[in-house]
């Protein structure tokens, strides 16, 4: 039995939803019931409760036998994570997925990827066989940008001249889902990367292409950018960590691509000129 963390935010949904498509019974650890609607339409072995506590945490490893592990960026991420950890250890689970980050390296200054790395050893060390699936800059990232290209033709980030990889959150999910139905991916990380390093005006560029408008890529003061952070009512902690991811971006801390999503799943990774066909809808404005 497979149990998946965090199917109410993205990467975890993805999973849940591809898993579902593949039909692969699993379990699902869910802290809000109130975000827990569409898993409950997909007949979903539903525990409701916190990682915090244990019973909770023991009743949703019960008969496990591989875990995926996805928590929320935050200040306690890492707590919560050797939490999850040590229990899963306990309850006799074979195998942990863990969640990660390109970005994570041990020289890192980022608190986001300074707790991946301290919970990537943690991991290691657990006694578990393990699986690292470290992604970079999701291209889902553009979705929160979607008004400002669709309505003022505009793409704005604090990136600089800093390159990114840019990753469809499909692929990644793709990936997971055989880590945890397959065989022959015990203690290995996996560094996950779209097909192509690029700056953002090149992405700008590339959307221009498939949109048949110009869409502008304006670097945008961090300051203006925090505000927009505070604005969707992140914590103080969480706007921080962002901004200090931007800045690594500025500074080229993402400077290659892989051929691990290829490699894993026998066919190219999403490009970003077909997630941007994909979304049409809400990037396109008028005929």
């Amino acid at each position: 039995m497979i149990l998946l963390t965090g199917v109410t935010g993205k990467t975890g949904g993805e999973v849940a939803r591809q898993l579902t498509a593949a039909g692969v019974p699993f379990r699902a650890l869910v802290r809000n019931p109130a975000k827990a609607d569409a898993l409950q339409a997909m007949h979903v072995d539903l525990v409701i409760g916190d990682v915090a506590d244990d019973a909770v945490l023991d009743r949703a490893l019960e008969g496990i036998e591989r875990a995926l592990l996805v928590m929320p960026n935050g200040e306690d991420q890492l707590l919560l994570e050797k939490r999850f950890t040590r229990h899963a250890a306990r309850a006799g689970v074979q195998h942990l997925v863990k969640l990660s980050s390109l970005e994570s390296v041990p020289e890192s200054t980022n608190p986001i990827t300074r707790t991946h790395v301290a919970s990537e050893q943690y991991v290691r060390e657990s006694g578990m066989a393990w699986t690292m699936i470290r992604p970079t800059f999701f291209m889902q990232t553009f979705l929160g940008s979607a008004t400002g290209i669709r309505e003022r033709r505009l793409i704005a980030m604090p990136a600089g001249a800093g390159t990114i990889a840019p990753t469809d959150l499909r692929d990644v999910g793709a990936v997971i889902r055989r880590v945890l139905t397959e065989p022959g991916h015990e203690n290995q990380s996996y560094d996950l990367t779209g097909p192509d390093l690029l700056t953002l005006a090149e992405i700008a560029a590339r959307f221009s292409a498939v949109l048949g408008r110009e869409i502008r890529y304006v670097d945008q003061p961090m300051a203006e950018f925090s505000t927009r952070l505070a604005a969707l009512n992140l914590t103080p902690w969480r706007i921080a960590a962002v901004c200090k991811e931007f800045e690594a971006i500025a500074a080229g801390v993402i400077d290659h691509t892989t051929d691990t999503i290829p490699r894993l799943l026998g066919r190219a990774p999403i490009s970003l000129e077909q997630f941007v066909r994909d979304h049409l809808a809400l990037f396109r404005q008028g005929p």
